[in-house]
């Protein structure tokens, strides 16, 4: 029996079986060579006596010792210096071909001939920094850019082409949302679109004024009056999609942005029918009287108190109530040629009750100082409320205020010119309004819009524009997941399973930071290989349809 093996310098090897006069077999390993143009064998080593399984063991070792010096011999010709982030690049390059990001950008390239610099790629890295590692452009220019995967993304940009790129994206901001919106949808088809309104500010780490029209002090919804601002209108659809959005100076009252925005509904995006929800932060009669005027049609939350007050009666009168169950009562009425719809909940009234108790907790900690000056409750509007003036050094709990308050636990009104919808689906789509908390609270949050670093204008919006395209792409993959956990949660119904938590993207992104690319140098040649794929990123990749990217890479 003859067991053979070639090596790398061509000399071939084997085991040869010899037998003694008493016929005992014994292995001994051979060498086989050429000398003057004849072939020759040597016994390199005596391997032992024939034993049952004995020739198996010494191949496994011959083969073991023979793998070790391959490996050692080519582990001299490679080199492995760096890692580079993958994962995440790989989900957005997928996301933005499917969302025809990368289409328009490459219009929009089309049009700016002269650029020196390869448009798609910067936006492209930008872009990515949001959900790898959010920084100011300099920030990323200066020690994060180097860290992606340099085939996709273009390490040799300089900061200025950075700049440039967003002052683009401000100019064709219009032609960017129009495109987007119509994307591989078909505008004869939709009949009637929901759509949701809010509004926040964005800060600044700064109190220049002096700069531009945009950044300005105003009343801030985090609570800094330390810092300049921009109000950014965000139009979404009812999964939380973002439409659209307008960026208004940091001293603009609310109330007044709605006009803009429903313009560009009617006129930019060609709805025939839309449904404009909002919170009562945007009513006014006004406000409603515009929505009317084009065409539209409104759901927003109702500033009960400005009402006539035998109109509130009316509104806080629970006998006046349909009960749907325990916790939930409805209550329909009109006011001029609209429909006035006020419910009634038990966990609302808590919740009324709570905020209220809170304030109050508050005051009475400052009524039990020894001096409870009344100027201590003066530059706080609640606070007014809740307190008499007796004196110019007395003060006291207004019992009655408090106890008028406490009646109207629990109520909550929205004022609609829709009739194609019944009462409970009305209500339905008004608590819809928390998807576009959820965005804001996303693009705070996981996107960091905020704070702010850029000077002019254009170039803050093209900032907002380009925070505006990362938040497309996880509004999607988020809408992806949701549905996916959905029907997950349908095909349990009757079966008893354990509950795992939902994926999240921030959740997913983490993780697809660590899916990275390696280049790996042998002699003269490079070869990009990827780690191995955590859990979750692979889920997200199956989500979403991804192909499993190769193991090697390049």
């Amino acid at each position: 029996m003859t067991w053979i093996c070639n090596v790398k310098n061509q000399v071939t090897m084997y085991i040869r079986i010899t037998r003694n006069q008493k016929g005992d077999g014994y292995y001994h390993l051979v060498e086989s060579y050429r000398s003057e143009g004849k072939v020759k064998q040597r016994t390199l080593l005596s391997l032992g006596r024939i034993e049952e399984g004995r020739l198996e063991q010494l191949a496994e070792a011959i083969n073991k010792h023979l793998n070790c010096r391959e490996l050692f011999d080519k582990a001299k010709d490679i080199d492995i210096k760096d890692t580079y982030i993958l994962g995440p690049l790989l989900v957005l390059e997928h996301m933005t071909d499917k969302l025809g990001i990368n289409k328009i950008i490459r219009q929009i390239a089309d049009q700016h001939p002269q650029l020196k610099f390869d448009l798609q790629k910067i936006l492209f890295t930008q872009l990515c920094s949001r959900f790898i590692q959010p920084v100011s452009k300099l920030g990323l220019y200066d020690r994060w850019i180097e860290r992606m995967y340099p085939e996709m993304i273009d390490h040799k940009t300089e900061l200025h082409h950075i700049y440039r790129s967003l002052d683009i994206l401000a100019q064709h901001k219009e032609e960017i949302e129009k495109f987007l919106y119509s994307y591989k949808k078909d505008l004869f088809s939709i009949n009637v679109d929901v759509v949701l309104y809010d509004l926040t500010t964005l800060r600044f780490e700064s109190t220049r004024e002096d700069m531009d029209s945009l950044r300005r002090f105003g009343y801030s919804k985090e609570m800094r009056t330390d810092c300049t601002q921009v109000v950014l209108g965000l139009l979404t659809d009812t999964d939380g999609i973002p439409l659209c959005f307008e960026v208004h100076p940091g001293n603009t009252f609310e109330g007044k942005t709605l006009e803009g925005i429903v313009e560009k509904i009617r006129n930019k995006f060609s709805i025939r029918r839309f449904i404009f929800i909002a919170d009562r932060g945007l009513f006014s009669f006004s406000n409603l009287e515009h929505i009317r005027k084009c065409g539209g049609e409104f759901i927003v939350g109702l500033k009960m108190g400005v009402l006539k007050e035998h109109i509130q009666q009316e509104f806080y009168n629970l006998k006046n109530y349909q009960w749907i169950n325990d916790d939930l009562a409805v209550f329909e009425t009109t006011f001029g040629q609209d429909r006035c719809i006020i419910t009634w909940s038990k966990a609302r009234a808590e919740r009324d009750r709570k905020t209220r108790e809170d304030v109050l907790d508050k005051i009475r900690q400052k009524l039990s100082l020894k001096e409870p000056l009344p100027k201590n409750f003066i530059s706080n509007r609640i606070y007014q409320r809740y307190i008499r003036i007796l004196g110019e050094s007395r003060c006291e709990l207004n019992q009655q205020a408090i106890a008028e308050d406490a009646s109207k636990d629990g109520f909550f009104g929205i004022i609609t010119n829709v009739h194609s919808m019944t009462a409970a689906q009305i209500v339905f789509n008004y608590k819809q309004l928390w998807k576009i908390e959820d965005a804001f609270g996303e693009i705070k949050g996981t996107i960091k819009t905020r704070p702010m670093f850029h000077w002019t204008d254009h170039r803050i919006i093209g900032h907002l524009v380009m925070c505006f395209l990362a938040y497309l792409c996880e509004a999607h993959i988020t809408k992806i997941l949701r549905d996916k956990e959905s029907l997950l949660l349908s095909k349990a119904i009757g079966k008893r399973i354990i509950k795992q938590r939902p994926l999240t993207v921030l959740q997913a992104m983490k993780e697809l930071c660590q899916l990275m690319a390696v280049p790996v140098k042998i002699k003269n040649d490079t070869v990009w290989i990827r780690t191995d794929i955590p859990q979750n990123a692979l889920s997200l990749f199956r989500s979403i349809g991804m192909k499993i990217p190769p193991k090697i890479l390049k």
